[in-house]
C-alpha cells in the first residue's frame, strides 16, 4: 500500500489572494477520503500512523505553523479507521453518513445561494424598471398620452403645456402620481372599471 506524503501548497510570495477564503481542512478531509476509498480497516490503520508520522516530522516547520489541513488529515484518517475498525469491509464515501450528510448540507447552502442570487437579480430588474419608468422622457410620454385619451391635451393652455413639460424633470414621482390620478379620474368620469381600457 503506498505511503501518504501529504506536501500542504504554500502560496507563491506576492501571490493574489483568492476572492474566496480557500478551506484547506476541508480539502485535507477530501484528500483523505478519495485515497481511503476501497481501504480496509487495517489499510486504513497503516494510512493513520503513517499521517501522524508527518505530521511530527513537519511540527517545527515555520511555514506550516497554521496549516489546517494537516490536523484535518489525521482527523479524518482516525475517524475512517475507527469506522472500518467498527463496520469491517472496505471503505466507500457513499456509504459514510457523514460524508453524505455533508454533502447534503453543501446542496441546501447552495440552493439558498441560488434563491438569494435570483432575490437580488429580481429586485435590482425591478429597480431597473422603476428607474426606466421614472425617465422624464417616459413620463412625459405618457402624461402626454394620457391627456390626449381624456380629452384635454387640445385644451391646456400654453402655462399648463409648459407644466406638464417640466413635471417629470423636476418631480418624476410627482408626475407619476399625476398620470395616475387622470387615469383614475378618466375612468371614474366614463363610468370604466379601474384598469380598462377607454
Amino acid at each position: 500500500m503506498p505511503r501518504s506524503r501529504r506536501r500542504p501548497r504554500i502560496p507563491a510570495p506576492g501571490a493574489a489572494a483568492p476572492r474566496q477564503p480557500v478551506d484547506q481542512a476541508k480539502i485535507g478531509r477530501s484528500s483523505v477520503r478519495r485515497r481511503a476509498t476501497g481501504m480496509t480497516a487495517p489499510e486504513a490503520a497503516a494510512a493513520l500512523e503513517d499521517a501522524r508520522l508527518q505530521q511530527h516530522i513537519d511540527r517545527d516547520r515555520r511555514d506550516l505553523a497554521d496549516d489546517e489541513r494537516g490536523p484535518a488529515e489525521v482527523g479524518e484518517w482516525e475517524r475512517i479507521a475507527q469506522l472500518l475498525a467498527t463496520t469491517g469491509g472496505t471503505y466507500d464515501p457513499k456509504a459514510d453518513a457523514v460524508v453524505q450528510d455533508e454533502l447534503a448540507a453543501e446542496a441546501e447552502r447552495e440552493r439558498e445561494k441560488q434563491l438569494e442570487d435570483d432575490k437580488r437579480r429580481q429586485e435590482e430588474e425591478a429597480e431597473t424598471a422603476r428607474r426606466a419608468a421614472l425617465a422624464p422622457d417616459v413620463l412625459r410620454h405618457a402624461l402626454l398620452r394620457t391627456l390626449a385619451r381624456t380629452g384635454l391635451l387640445d385644451s391646456l393652455s400654453e402655462d399648463e403645456q409648459a407644466a406638464v413639460n417640466r413635471l417629470p424633470d423636476s418631480d418624476p414621482a410627482a408626475a407619476l402620481a399625476v398620470n395616475a390620478l387622470l387615469v383614475r379620474a378618466h375612468e371614474a368620469g366614463s363610468g370604466l372599471r379601474p384598469g380598462a381600457a377607454s
